[in-house]
Parts: C-alpha cells; sequence; structure tokens
C-alpha cells in the first residue's frame, strides 16, 4: 500500500488528497477512470532535466507528484524559451505536477521536507552528492523517518567514486559515457546531440528503478530503497556494443557518420524536393525489398553484403543520384511497395502537420491560464487498460502551496495565507533569459515584494 493510499479517508477508502485531483478522463461513472500510478505520491527536488523529466514520466501515469522549488527562483527551466515572461520548457516538464516553494536551507523548509516524506512514497532528487546530507536530509535519515521510502538520486556521476563531487550536465554524460566518441563524421570531432540527451537517458533508467523498487516493496513485501544513478550511465548502458567489442576484438568503435561499416544498407541522403529520407536494412526480406525498390537486386556489385561492402563508395553514389532525383513522396512509397524499412527526417514543423503523428495522439492539445492553448508531446508509453493523461500543464511557482501545506500537512490557515502571499519571481538569471519587457516587470514587483521567512 503506497503512503498515500495509508492516509485514506475511512468514509472513502480513498486518500485524503484524491479529491483534490484533476480528472484523469470519463471512467463512465462520474469519477476519476483508474492510472497506474494512482495512489503513489512523489515528491521531486532538483533543476533542470534529469529530476523533473522522472517526475513528470510518473505524473503522467498517475502519481501525485509535488514539485519543491526554491522560492522566487524556482527551476531554471521556468525561464527558458520565454514567450511574454512565461518559459515553454517548464510546461511540458512541469506537467500534471503540484508545485510548492521550500527553502531547505533553512531549518524550518527542512522540517516541513521531513513532514512530506512521512506521507509520500518517493523522492526524487539530482543534486550533487553531499547537499542533502549537509542539510540533514540524506538516505539513512530519510529511511528512518519513512521505512518504506524510495529515494532515487540522479547525480553527475553517482554517489560514489573518484568523480562523485565533480559537477556535470547531460553533455558531459555524453562524453563520458562514449556517445559523443561514437556520433559525427569518421574524419572529424566527436559530436554532441542537440537535446538533453544524456539528462533524459537517465531519466528512464531512473523511472525503471523506481517502479522496481515499488514493486519489490508493495508485491515482494519489501522495504523501500535508495537509488543510486550517475547521468552518463544510461546513455553508457544503451551504447551496447562497445565494450564487449573492445574486450573481445581490442577494437576502439569510431565514429561512422552516415555509414555503418557492417551494415551497408543504410544512409539518409537528400531528396530531390529538399527533405532527408533515413533508412536501415538488416533482415534479408527487407534488404531484398530495398534492393528492388532502387532496380538493383540483380546488380552484383550490391546486391551481397560483402559486394556491397566492397563496393560502398559505388553504392552511395548510385544512392545519391537515385533519392536526389525523386521527391520524398516518391521515394517513401517505393520503399513502403517492396517492403524496405525507411522514412523521412522529420522536423517539429512536419511533426505537428503530420497525420501518423496526430493518429496515434503524439502530440496533445490543452488550455494553459499563462498561454492558452498550448501543444505539447503526448504520452509515451500507451497502456490499454490504465493510460497516462496530460491533465494540465506546468504551473506557476508556488501554486500548490495552499493546497498541500494545508490541505495535505494540515497547517492553520494563517500559516497557509503567508505562503500565499509569495509571489513568483524569476531569479536574476531567470531575468536574463527573459525578454526585455517581462523582466523590466520582474524587477519592478522584486522591488516591492518583502522576502518572507519559512
Amino acid at each position: 500500500m503506497s503512503a498515500a493510499a495509508s492516509s485514506a479517508n475511512s468514509g472513502t477508502g480513498q486518500p485524503q488528497w484524491y479529491a483534490q485531483r484533476r480528472p484523469h478522463g470519463s471512467s463512465g461513472t462520474g469519477q476519476p477512470s483508474p492510472q497506474a500510478l494512482d495512489g503513489i505520491r512523489v515528491l521531486e527536488l532538483g533543476v533542470l532535466v534529469a529530476s523533473p523529466l522522472v517526475g513528470s514520466i510518473l505524473a503522467d501515469f498517475g502519481a501525485d507528484v509535488i514539485k519543491i522549488e526554491e522560492p522566487r527562483v524556482g527551476d531554471p527551466m521556468r525561464w527558458l524559451y520565454p514567450k511574454n515572461g512565461t518559459g515553454l520548457f517548464f510546461k511540458i516538464e512541469g506537467r500534471n505536477k503540484r508545485c510548492v516553494t521550500l527553502d531547505l536551507r533553512k531549518p524550518r523548509g527542512q522540517e516541513i521536507l521531513r513532514d512530506l516524506v512521512k506521507v509520500s512514497d518517493v523522492l526524487v532528487e539530482n543534486f550533487t552528492p553531499g547537499v542533502m546530507e549537509k542539510w540533514g536530509l540524506g538516505w539513512e535519515e530519510l529511511h528512518r523517518l519513512n521505512p518504506r521510502l524510495v529515494m532515487c538520486r540522479v547525480s553527475g556521476w553517482g554517489q560514489d567514486g573518484p568523480y562523485s563531487d565533480r559537477k556535470a550536465y547531460g553533455r558531459v554524460a555524453e562524453a563520458f559515457s562514449g556517445f559523443a566518441w561514437l556520433n559525427g563524421d569518421p574524419n572529424g570531432p566527436p559530436m554532441h546531440s542537440a537535446m538533453s540527451l544524456g539528462d533524459t537517458a537517465a531519466s528512464v533508467w531512473a523511472v525503471i528503478g523506481v517502479l522496481m523498487a515499488l514493486y519489490h516493496r508493495d508485491v515482494l513485501g519489501g522495504e523501500g530503497q535508495c537509488i543510486d544513478l550517475g547521468l552518463w550511465e544510461g546513455l553508457f548502458r544503451q551504447i551496447e556494443q562497445h565494450i564487449i567489442v573492445f574486450d573481445q576484438l581490442g577494437r576502439n568503435l569510431m565514429r561512422q557518420g552516415q555509414r555503418n561499416p557492417g551494415v551497408p544498407y543504410v544512409g539518409s541522403f537528400e531528396t530531390k524536393d529538399g527533405r532527408y529520407f533515413s533508412f536501415s536494412q538488416v533482415t534479408p526480406k527487407t534488404i531484398a525489398g530495398f534492393l528492388k525498390a532502387l532496380g538493383i537486386d540483380q546488380d552484383t556489385r550490391f546486391n551481397t553484403f560483402r559486394a556491397a561492402q566492397e563496393n560502398i563508395d559505388e553504392l552511395y553514389e548510385y544512392l545519391t543520384s537515385w533519392i536526389g532525383s525523386r521527391t520524398l513522396e516518391e521515394v517513401w512509397t517505393a520503399f513502403c511497395a517492396h517492403g524496405a524499412a525507411g522514412g523521412p527526417v522529420m522536423s517539429a514543423k512536419e511533426l505537428c502537420a503530420d497525420p501518423h503523428v496526430q493518429a496515434r495522439e503524439m502530440i496533445v492539445t490543452l488550455d494553459d491560464p499563462e498561454l492558452g492553448r498550448v501543444s505539447m508531446q503526448g504520452i509515451v508509453p500507451k497502456l490499454s487498460h490504465t493510460p497516462g493523461t496530460v491533465r494540465h500543464a506546468g504551473l506557476p511557482m508556488g501554486a500548490s502551496n495552499e493546497e498541500v501545506f494545508c490541505g495535505l500537512l494540515g497547517m492553520g490557515r494563517r500559516r497557509c495565507r503567508s505562503w500565499r502571499r509569495r509571489v513568483s519571481l524569476p531569479s536574476p538569471l531567470g531575468q536574463r533569459l527573459m525578454s526585455g519587457e517581462a523582466a523590466k516587470r520582474a524587477r519592478v514587483c522584486r522591488r516591492g515584494l518583502r522576502p518572507l521567512r519559512q
């Protein structure tokens, strides 16, 4: 049983906070339809991507995620890609969460967090190792307060090891994991991705860890446990071949660019209409379809793996000419007609207009008080009986203070009113990232705000 469920009302059997949650969809009875993680309460500490994405995925499937931010500073994601002073990055990363402010550097903030830990199932944080211990909120203390708590710690290098006290973000994780070494042109330098790949890969592995720990606790009858994950370790595990190949063959795999020396029937080429088409054939059936689609199934230079590898330059010249003389639609139609695997390289603009993306509900649109109508990625993965939902975009900083501190923890109304007086203002860093007019308004408001103690 979850910590949230253990505080259920005797009359309804539901957690006390259940009625406060937004509906997940119609169940035909007027009640919220069930989700896979209903009844699980998660405390999300930390900033930027790794810890928040863990919370976001869990929240998509019904977990009651309470995001805790430093008052008047908040998560830097709130100020990235600003529109009229509202950060767009946070709208997706903060979706489905309740947002509260606590100063964990102060004894009062630490005391309140301990109270929240007692009624929660999971705590996720991505601080440098030792920070939580400095605040008196390390694993041993939190486990003593709530032996059923699952604590997920995502840090740059992991909680131990000679590098554990060093700083690292997603790009450093790409470098150290081996990803950047393998990515890019063979004659060029190592290349990074254009997204927070180190953070997002680690986040997915962290979610797996949380779910395994909850299974061990709730199904196998165990206690809560601590999950330790370095940012680089997710990508390191996902690059499956490079360590065993070096260990057994002594080969240090190198960057390949568009080519794959072991599989000649892969690539990405520009079409006649300026789009790019990417393909990869690795089974006999798709290889046969690929060769027929291009009209080279009888060409002895290309119709076997060995021949194609020996004549790889000629094959790529042929592919450049064949694909370059056809539109994207013509190329894809030919591939599909012969059962070859391939597809277009898509931009955000193209994804938003694509019928398959729409049919799969991979982009959802909802109303937001700050932005109006806003679209973002849909739910991944899709569950048949307990599907996830996007109930709301990221809330303003401290929007749930009264709901959590008074409703969940039972603090007095006078104390809660003091939290309601807190104005959600960007930090100086946030002001620099905002548009000029929005930052000016924030500075004016800041001068008139007297800080409140916690």
